[in-house]
């Protein structure tokens, strides 16, 4: 999942290696996205590329939406109360 103003150029890179690349609006959308795609099993990781200034703060900020994202995500699929 690729998300801020530099997912599409990271993409863009990836393309020749065939790595499967999916640029989303939100880290919302990465999460719920990266969840639908995983199996069970699997593990999701936060693994930013490059800054994304363009929207959280600083790296602090950005950790910790995808946690509320992620807390978000399970409460909505009643993983948790």
């Amino acid at each position: 999942m690729l998300i801020g103003v530099d997912g599409p150029e990271i993409g863009r890179v990836l393309a020749p290696t065939g790595v499967n690349c999916i640029t989303v609006d939100s880290l919302h959308d990465a999460v719920r996205g990266s969840a639908e795609l995983a199996q069970p099993g699997d593990a999701v990781l936060l693994s930013p590329a490059c800054a994304s200034l363009d929207m959280f703060r600083n790296y602090p900020h950005r950790g910790q939406v995808f946690v509320e994202e992620v807390e978000d995500l399970a409460r909505d699929r009643g993983e948790v109360a």
